[in-house]
């Protein structure tokens, strides 16, 4: 890990908290320090951090509190709280809601707390890629059942063709006298057909947009 790159933003309501923080973790990482979550979100707003660092007991709100009010609009930077002993309520709240990587008690170990914010920063980097390859994998299926509609579309035009010479023959008479070639072709055709339709369906179906609804049982089943 280059620790240089890394962006730490750490949120603290005490100002000596701030200062021995970035004294001691300036050098290693990128830091930024707030001493209110209204203050740091207006930094998560401007500046685009890998790891946050909150304090649980501020004034206007907690750790948790932050975390949570922020989990939709920046998901992707790991958030580790500062918490005293006392704040376990907190923490099973918190880990429960998954908005916290790790806690750290206060006060805090030095080389906890790098270590804590190198592991951080390789799980942010890991969730980006992972994002990224989800992306890919998304981009690539779509092209793919862009090209198999396509090519069914081109299929499928030659076979009404070579179904509808089969039709023209029947017509004209012609169908039983040319022995069992004609009805080969015909069989061929149509199973042909029904497989580029099958595809033809399966791309549709597969553009549909679901809509999930919660669903209350309690009106469903009478009491």
């Amino acid at each position: 890990m280059n620790a240089t790159t890394v962006r730490v933003l750490y949120i603290d309501d005490e100002e000596h908290n701030l200062h021995a923080f970035k004294a001691s973790f300036r050098r290693q990482y990128e830091i930024y320090t707030a001493n209110s979550a209204e203050e740091g979100l207006k930094i998560l707003q401007s500046v685009s951090v890998h790891v946050i660092i909150a304090d649980q007991k501020m004034p206007q709100t907690t750790g948790v509190e932050f975390f949570k009010s922020i989990s939709d609009t920046y998901p992707d930077p790991i958030r580790i709280l500062l918490t005293g002993y006392t704040d376990i309520e907190a923490l099973a709240d918190a880990i429960n809601h998954g908005d916290i990587y790790r806690y750290i008690t206060k006060p805090w170990n030095d080389l906890e707390l790098h270590n804590s914010m190198k592991n951080a920063y390789d799980a942010y980097k890991a969730k980006i890629d992972l994002k990224n390859k989800i992306a890919e994998l998304e981009k690539t299926n779509d092209e793919l059942n862009r090209f198999i509609y396509s090519i069914s579309h081109e299929l499928r035009a030659p076979l009404v063709s070579a179904m509808g010479i089969v039709n023209l023959v029947k017509m004209e008479g012609l169908f039983e006298s040319s022995g069992e070639y004609w009805g080969l072709i015909e069989t061929c055709s149509n199973k042909l057909d029904y497989y580029v339709q099958k595809t033809l369906q399966y791309y549709k179906n597969n553009k549909t947009v679901f809509e999930h609804t919660s669903i209350d049982f309690a009106k469903l089943i009478p009491e």
